[in-house]
C-alpha cells in the first residue's frame, strides 16, 4: 500500500497534475468572468475553495483512469454484461463520483462540519496507537472500522429513518464499479464519522490515510462490478463481488444479508451471511422504482419519511 501511495504521487508528478488543476481553475474563473464582475468571481472562488476543488477533481480523473480499465477489462474477459455503462444509471453514478471525490462534498459540507466540531472533539485525539508500526495501524484500523461499519450497515436496514436515506443506494437496478458512490449526503455524513473518528482515536497520521482510502476504493469498485468472483475459500473472509451482489438481490431469501464492507467474516459470525452458486437474477428493491433525476433521488428520502409520518398520524 505504501508503494500504491508512492506510485500515485509519482503519476501525479509526471503528468503535472498540479499545473493542470491550476489551468482548470483559471479556465473556470475566465468563464465566470464572462458574465460576472472580477470581484464577484474572486469571492466565488474563495467561497467554494476553487483551487482545492479543481485539484481534487483532476485527481479523481487519475483514480478512475486506472481503476476503470482494470475492472472493465476483467468484465470483458469473463464475458460479463457491460450494458450498464451506456445507461442513465452510470451517468448519474459519475455525478456522485465527482461530487464526493471531486472535493465538492468534502470542502462544502464535511470540512465545514469538521471545523465547527473540532474543538469539541479534541478529547478524542488520544492517539493510543501512535507509536506502533505502520502495518499495525492499518490492520487494527481496518478490523475496528469494518466491525463498526458492519453494525452501521445493519442499522441502515433496520431503522426506517436510516433506511429512507440508504434506499437511494439500493434502489438502483444496474450496478457498476462506481455505484458505491451513489449515497445520499445524509448517509455519507454518518459513514464519514465512522471512518474518520477511529483514525483520530487510534492516532493514524493523516499522511497514511491515502493508502487505506485507495485500497478501499479498489475493493468497493470490484464489489459493485458485474464480476462473479467469489475469491474461493476467501468468500468467508473477504467481501467479493458475488457476496455483495447478493446483498442487493430482489430475492426475499437474500434480504438483510451480507452487510459486511471489507471482511465478510462478520456476517458469518453474526448469522447474516449467505452463499449462492451464482449472482442474483435481479437487483434493486421491489416496489421502489429508481427516481429518474438526481434531484428526485436526493428528495426521495424526505418524501418517504413525510408519507410515513402522515400515515402514522
Amino acid at each position: 500500500m505504501l508503494l500504491l501511495a508512492d506510485g500515485f504521487a509519482r503519476v501525479a508528478q509526471s503528468l503535472r497534475l498540479s499545473e493542470l488543476s491550476v489551468w482548470l481553475a483559471d479556465g473556470i474563473g475566465w468563464l465566470l468572468g464572462l458574465v460576472l464582475p472580477p470581484a464577484a468571481v474572486s469571492r466565488f472562488a474563495a467561497a467554494v475553495h476553487l483551487p482545492e476543488i479543481t485539484r481534487s477533481t483532476v485527481m479523481t480523473f487519475v483514480l478512475l483512469a486506472w481503476i476503470f480499465p482494470v475492472i472493465f477489462i476483467c468484465e470483458m474477459v469473463t464475458k460479463r454484461d457491460r450494458s450498464q455503462y451506456a445507461s442513465r444509471t452510470f451517468a448519474q453514478d459519475l455525478f456522485y463520483v465527482f461530487f464526493y471525490q471531486g472535493g465538492f462534498y468534502v470542502i462544502l459540507i464535511w470540512s465545514a462540519l469538521a471545523n465547527a466540531f473540532e474543538p469539541r472533539l479534541a478529547f478524542l485525539k488520544i492517539q493510543v496507537l501512535a507509536g506502533l508500526p505502520v502495518i499495525v495501524h492499518w490492520l487494527l484500523y481496518w478490523v475496528i472500522v469494518d466491525f463498526i461499519t458492519y453494525w452501521w450497515h445493519r442499522a441502515l436496514h433496520t431503522f426506517e429513518p436510516l433506511w429512507a436515506f440508504h434506499s437511494v443506494h439500493h434502489a438502483q437496478e444496474q450496478m457498476s464499479l462506481i455505484s458505491s458512490y451513489r449515497l445520499h449526503p445524509v448517509e455519507q455524513l454518518g459513514q464519514n464519522l465512522i471512518m474518520v473518528v477511529p483514525l483520530l482515536v487510534l492516532g493514524v497520521p493523516t499522511f497514511r490515510w491515502l493508502p487505506l482510502y485507495a485500497a478501499m476504493n479498489v475493493m468497493e469498485a470490484a464489489q459493485h462490478s458485474a464480476l462473479d468472483w467469489t475469491y474461493g475459500r476467501g468468500y468467508y473472509l473477504l467481501v467479493s463481488p458475488r457476496f455483495h451482489a447478493l446483498h442487493h438481490s430482489t430475492d426475499a431469501r437474500h434480504y438483510n444479508r451480507n452487510f459486511s464492507k471489507l471482511f465478510s467474516i462478520w456476517d458469518f459470525l453474526f448469522g447474516t451471511g449467505v452463499y449462492e452458486a451464482s449472482r442474483p437474477a435481479r437487483i434493486g428493491v421491489e416496489g421502489m422504482p429508481v427516481p429518474r433525476t438526481i434531484g428526485a433521488q436526493l428528495m426521495a428520502p424526505f418524501k418517504m419519511l413525510s408519507r410515513r409520518a402522515r400515515s402514522a398520524a
